[in-house]
């Protein structure tokens, strides 16, 4: 080999790398150039699912790329989540998550600690747990529905969808002396509201903001929320502590990214979903579902979830979870 085709050579090696990285810094920083998909590791037609599309219609509007949305039900929201940290670390694949997350690791449903694996972006919203009934249902409070159970020849029972809510609701059935309940546990809302008004269950436990369009159809009535105080979306609804049982259960949604993610990129998310968060449609679109709008910065939202993590434990030292 000469010494003028080696010198060459070497030129063009340099040459590629420069322009190799040249071309992942245009990549990076021009994020997003392709489709971003959004990833809702739970049923479709329930409150995430409804949220997260209208979450990507202000997305796309804003980046001029294509958003799209993948449900992935399974696991209690874990499957999802192993998509997204098993996706390349790019920032292309979003997670949409609810506080349900934060009993992952004190009930050891996995021996890796997704939580830990996560970065978290954004709080979306937030909105108290309910407990339904159908609108066929005889009773119309939580006293109501306290006599049914206990006077009824076969035991009632009660959905969820997560793990936050079976946990809320195991203390709520607790704290009203009814051990006899039967909890039926669902992939996601939607498969849980369906079975409530299909009359098999006889309360459901979904967020205010999954059960307010079944309660303006007229199919689904409240009969508390777990608010500390009475929600402003569903004023006329009473708290669990006014209904005299001191309950408390609030669900949030929010978005994460697998922890990898570059700075530039994740920098680029977080404010888009700081531009978004001023879209008229998506506001009104949380506030109509039964949601209250909550964009956060991502250390605001890191905070709020250490705190409810540590009362979460403290709840499930006295009321064991079960698959």
């Amino acid at each position: 080999m000469t010494r003028l085709f080696r010198c060459c050579l070497v030129l063009l090696w340099g040459t590629a790398g420069m322009l190799a990285l040249v071309g992942n810094a245009a990549a990076q920083g021009s994020f997003p150039n392709r489709t971003v998909t959004i990833v809702v590791p739970y049923a479709a037609g329930g409150g995430t699912d409804l949220v997260a599309r209208t979450l990507a219609l202000a997305l796309q509007k804003h980046w001029g790329q294509t958003v799209v949305v993948d449900n992935l039900a399974g696991a209690d929201g874990i499957i999802g989540t192993q998509k997204v940290l098993r996706a390349p670390a790019d920032g292309y694949t979003i997670l949409l998550q609810l506080n349900t997350m934060l009993l992952w690791k004190l009930t050891d449903t996995n021996s890796r600690d997704l939580v830990g694996d996560l970065r978290f972006i954004s709080l979306i919203q937030t909105a108290p747990l309910s407990f339904a009934v159908s609108s066929k249902f005889p009773g119309n409070t939580m006293q109501d529905f306290v006599a049914t159970c206990k006077a009824a020849s076969k035991p009632c029972s009660w959905g969820t969808a997560t793990k936050y809510a079976q946990l809320i609701g195991k203390h709520l059935m607790d704290a009203a002396g009814l051990p006899d309940v039967i909890n039926v546990n669902y992939k996601g809302g939607g498969p849980m509201l369906n079975d409530l008004l299909g009359g098999q269950i006889t309360m459901a436990v979904p967020s205010v903001a999954s059960g307010q369009r079944f309660v303006q159809s007229g199919q689904m009535k409240m009969l508390a929320v777990g608010s500390a105080e009475r929600f402003p979306l569903v004023p006329t609804v009473p708290t669990l502590a006014e209904s005299g049982l001191k309950v408390y259960g609030d669900s949030w949604y929010g978005l994460m990214l697998a922890k990898d993610v570059p700075q530039p990129v994740f920098a680029t998310i977080v404010e888009g979903i700081k531009a978004v968060s001023k879209d008229k449609a998506l506001v009104a679109s949380i506030e109509n579902n039964g949601g209250t709008p909550v964009f956060s910065t991502p250390e605001q939202f890191n905070e709020y979830a250490r705190k409810e993590k540590t009362y979460l434990n403290t709840l499930l030292a006295k009321y064991p979870l079960t698959e």
